[in-house]
């Protein structure tokens, strides 16, 4: 039903990467992302790249940026002014425009919900492929985001599959990076290798998903650092460590249209939650995923176990870090030896003292599987909306969302039921009796705030963050959105959120 909305359908531009893959991505968002990532004035050597793109030689680019730059300023301040002018041409003086020299003024205009929906996105694919429609919406709190995403549609003799993940980056933004460019196809390709009537496992494609996690993931921590070291290179070390040094946690939704089988895979604590109607309109919820993290004592048990007489982990957190598995972070992986190599010639970090017997991460999944019925909706987010809302909450406000954006109504009265900005409390989800009724999120003991709910997004995932960080509440919404990088990640995360619902 949702799938058949005119007015919110967007066309979309296949991306062909293989015979196998037809894949819509958010490409846009993200390749701009990574363009801007990659770029910019805080980057090292920044200045002279320029130089030499504009033509300079290193003397003269000190003559004519870095010389008027610093040089003491006389007494006569308009004629210095004047001096500098008739040196700098142009291209420099957009160089210099491109240098911190934005002014601080308190009061002054902020685009709240520019910031809301700048990376929002409404899709949808074939009606073969068993998914009438998919939102994401992305906000950043660190600079640059350190969260990704993909999706992919793949349509390949018998095989109609639907693939999503999220990715939730750390310590940097290159592994989840990576994970988007590469994680799908990865899987794929070991799917194709799949021949059911003749596994001898119970679930030969849960365990395809996982060899595929696996080797990614030695590709980037064992792989990369093996051809640093035979480099002689540290430019080329640092290029090829990057991902490795960073990390990311990684969510995957794998949907089969031909038996309606979904297997979710998780290396990490995002979460994964399925909301199904009921006939008197409310929505039951199935949680799908576990949050692997040493405050889930089958993680801590699995960790404690594999590296006896450690305190690995301490107040919930593994070796010092959050989830108890993931992409990337070599630190917590390589060998002692290998970092002692990295320290010494090129340019690697100090060895943890707490490492002795490593690897203490692993991007291996766990997978689950479940059956889908049309009219259910799969949520998938990365932890910072899950630090704001909870399970409840989050199937609850699709609920809403979805029967206000119910295809019944016109265009005309979407808008104007969505217009009426109120706050709302009654969400429509069945509570079982692990629901933690009345007890607030850890954002919202934090802000000391109440939560105030409002459906006013044509974007399922947007509404959901706008929700998630005040919902009713503007001043609230605008105190958080006003923060800038690095005070912003105090108060809260990185938030990727991806609803897709099946037709």
């Amino acid at each position: 039903m949702l799938g058949r909305q005119t007015s919110l359908q967007r066309s979309l531009v296949p991306i062909t990467r293989s015979p196998l893959l037809t894949i819509h991505r958010g490409s846009a968002v993200t390749r701009r992302l990574l363009t801007t990532r990659s770029t910019g004035p805080e980057r090292p050597g920044f200045g002279l790249a320029v130089a030499s793109t504009l033509g300079l030689s290193l003397a003269a680019y000190y003559a004519v940026v870095v010389g008027p730059l610093h040089a003491d300023r006389p007494p006569d301040r308009e004629h210095e002014t004047k001096v500098q002018a008739s040196h700098i041409n142009e291209d420099t003086r957009a160089l210099r425009s491109r240098k911190s020299v934005n002014s601080f003024a308190t009061g002054s205009a902020k685009d709240i919900e520019g910031l809301l929906k700048r990376y929002e996105e409404s899709h949808v694919p074939s009606s073969t492929s068993g998914v009438a429609r998919y939102d994401i919406a992305q906000l950043a709190s660190n600079d640059p985001l350190e969260d990704d995403h993909s999706e992919a549609f793949v349509n390949s003799g018998d095989s109609r599959w639907s693939f999503f993940t999220v990715l939730d980056g750390h310590s940097g933004w290159e592994t989840s990076a990576v994970l988007r460019e590469e994680l799908i196809d990865t899987v794929v390709t070991e799917l194709a290798d799949v021949a059911p009537g003749n596994s001898e496992s119970s679930d030969p494609f849960a365990e395809a998903i996982t060899r595929a996690f696996k080797q990614l993931d030695d590709k980037i921590v064992h792989e990369n650092v093996e051809q640093a070291l035979q480099s002689n290179s540290r430019s080329v070390a640092v290029d090829l460590l990057a991902p490795a040094y960073a990390g990311a946690c990684a969510l995957m939704a794998f949907y089969d249209a031909n038996n309606s089988k979904l297997r979710v895979a998780l290396t990490g604590d995002c979460r994964a939650v399925l909301g199904r109607k009921r006939p008197d309109g409310r929505y039951d919820l199935e949680v799908l995923t576990a949050d692997q993290t040493g405050f889930n004592p089958d993680e801590k048990k699995r960790v404690e176990a594999a590296h006896p007489g450690e305190e690995v982990v301490k107040d919930g957190r593994t070796m010092g870090y959050g989830p108890a598995r993931a992409f990337g972070d070599a630190r917590l992986k390589w060998s002692r030896d290998v970092q002692d190599k990295l320290k010494r010639s090129y340019l690697g970090r100090t060895v943890l003292d707490s490492l002795k017997t490593p690897p203490y991460f692993t991007a291996e999944p766990v997978v689950k599987t479940t059956n889908v019925q049309p009219g259910d909706f799969l949520v998938l987010a990365t932890d910072g909306l899950w630090e704001c809302l909870t399970n409840q909450e989050v199937v609850g406000l699709v609920g809403k969302w979805a029967k206000q954006h119910d295809s019944q109504r016109t265009p005309w009265q979407n808008w104007w039921w969505g217009s009426k900005a109120k706050a709302e409390t009654d969400l429509p989800v069945v509570c079982n009796e692990k629901t933690e009724t009345g007890e607030k999120s850890v954002r919202y003991q934090q802000w000391n705030a109440e939560k105030k709910f409002v459906t006013v997004d044509p974007n399922a995932a947007t509404h959901l963050i706008r929700n998630a960080l005040g919902g009713a509440d503007e001043d609230l919404r605008e105190a958080l959105l006003s923060m800038r990088s690095p005070r912003a990640r105090v108060y809260w995360d990185d938030i990727t959120a991806t609803v897709v619902f099946f037709g």
